[in-house]
């Protein structure tokens, strides 16, 4: 059977590669076998064994290993793990590999050899959201008036896609678009046109640098849409090669495949889904990726944390320590955060520790001195108080509800995370007990997040809390917030 090749797949694929194999450090013992790829898995099947098992024991791992297909692509795979390993007699030996990821384009020798001028990738959901008519259709007659001949004709529209340079990035950010055209003349012409960006640094950049930023975008448009997206495509250039017989040079392609657990993709994903759209931030777009690229800088954490929700499915209690603390790092980031002055507070702890050495035990005065070093520190109430109350009162009112609401619900915090992460429930009056108060409360904290996000990108309070209240993801959910979470 005729095998097939990789680059022209795309990671939603499935597909199933032949080949030849080796350890790169051992280039004379090669092997075949067959290289899977799936979304939640990338397996090689070899017929022999890279591995002497009778010499070791325990996990092998090779951190990258060479392969050619039967189409002549030459691939690297990367971060590769022996996990199974089979010998019969009479038989042979078969060993089968979990690959983290593999490059399609070449053969590259270690990790560190591996960099790119640029990348190129589509992420679901960027052509919705960018909403672009690329194709404009008109109707045509026949100019015989006795004909009644008509048709209709489709054209490309010319776009000016964007392209910026991000000074925080030392790279430029460019729209791109991919136009496709399959027909059968008896039967239909198909035409589909996908969105995607391109990434070009100042200089050649490895692997990690491309992945973490290609992230990194990928993250800013979830803030955007409200909902996680996925990678389609990933292809990184090379050095330029001349075209035989031209004066043309082109820049080597690479096709980058890994693992996506798409559990959290939309089946039927239309515009209106998202919370902002790219209308609502054309005239700003360049100065949000600049800020969003140089916040990371500082707010890495709290991007992980918010955005790593999107993507997961974890239990209800989690997910709200997680939301939690998104606020509580992201206060200790960008407030004082202190009681005290601290030269003041330097001084009250010296006079406590001159009272407390002479007059109990050496184990009591390091317990005491060890609370002493974060007694002023704010605490959770006194953070997420801050953050809220930073807001415009038009904003508070609509998330959350008057002070008093807003004092109840910040108890609520407290005494939930205190209990999750305590398990004492004593004088706890606003503990939320039941999923669905938890539920809510998440929900809460997530627009908050999401609210802070977007002011941390120069956007308007006023604009971003009209469009969080009218999204499809909060909009019925901080209303019945609302209901069930404003008690006194």
């Amino acid at each position: 059977m005729a095998g097939v090749k990789a680059m022209d797949h795309t990671l939603f694929d499935e597909f199933k590669i032949k080949g030849i194999w080796w350890n790169p450090n051992n280039p004379e013992k090669k092997e075949a076998g067959f290289l899977f790829f799936s979304e939640m898995n990338i397996e090689l099947e070899l017929i022999g064994s890279l591995t002497e098992r009778y010499l070791n024991s325990g996990l092998q791992e090779y951190e990258i290993l060479h392969g050619v297909s039967d189409k002549g692509e030459n691939f690297t795979l990367m971060h590769c793990y022996v996990k199974k390993f089979e010998f019969s007699a009479p038989g042979f030996q078969t060993e089968t590999f979990s690959i983290h990821s593999f490059i399609v384009g070449d053969c590259f020798d270690s990790l560190e050899e591996i960099h790119f001028h640029s990348i190129s990738f589509q992420p679901t959901y960027l052509t919705e959201w960018i909403g672009r008519h690329v194709f404009l259709e008109s109707k045509m007659k026949s100019d015989d008036e006795n004909s009644s001949f008509n048709g209709e004709t489709v054209s490309i529209n010319q776009v000016d896609n964007f392209s910026y340079y991000i000074d925080s990035l030392q790279a430029k950010i460019t729209e791109t678009q991919l136009t496709k055209i399959s027909s059968d003349p008896s039967k239909k012409v198909l035409w589909t046109n996908k969105s995607g960006i391109e990434i070009v640094p100042d200089k050649k950049m490895n692997l990690l640098w491309f992945e973490k930023n290609m992230y990194l975008f990928n993250d800013l448009l979830n803030l955007f849409i409200g909902h996680a997206t996925y990678f389609e495509s990933i292809i990184l250039f090379g050095d330029e090669q001349q075209i035989k017989g031209s004066n043309y040079k082109i820049r080597k392609e690479h096709m980058y495949f890994f693992k996506q657990d798409k559990s959290k993709l939309k089946d039927n994903f239309h515009w209106s889904d998202v919370i902002l759209s790219f209308k609502d931030v054309d005239k700003d777009l360049h100065q949000i990726i600049n800020l969003w690229f140089k916040n990371h800088q500082s707010l890495e954490v709290v991007y992980d944390l918010h955005f790593g929700d999107f993507y997961k499915n974890v239990y209800i209690d989690v997910s709200f320590l997680n939301a939690i603390q998104v606020l509580e790092i992201y206060h200790r980031k960008n407030f004082e955060g202190k009681i005290y002055d601290k030269i003041e507070y330097r001084r009250l702890k010296n006079q406590l520790r001159e009272v407390i050495e002479n007059k109990f035990p050496e184990d009591f005065v390091k317990i005491v001195e060890s609370k002493v070093n974060y007694g002023n520190e704010f605490s959770l109430a006194m953070r997420v108080k801050e953050i809220i109350f930073n807001f415009r009162e038009e904003t508070r009112a609509k998330l959350l509800g008057n002070e008093e609401q807003i004092n109840v619900f910040i108890r609520q915090l407290v005494d939930t995370r205190n209990y999750l992460t305590h398990h004492d429930s004593d004088a706890k009056k606003y503990l939320l007990r039941e999923p669905i108060q938890k539920y809510y409360a998440i929900q809460r904290l997530k627009s908050i997040s999401t609210l802070i996000l977007f002011l941390e990108v120069g956007l308007e309070e006023e604009l971003m809390i009209t469009k969080i209240m009218g999204s499809r993801q909060y909009s019925d959910k901080l209303i019945t917030a609302k209901e069930i979470l404003n008690y006194k």
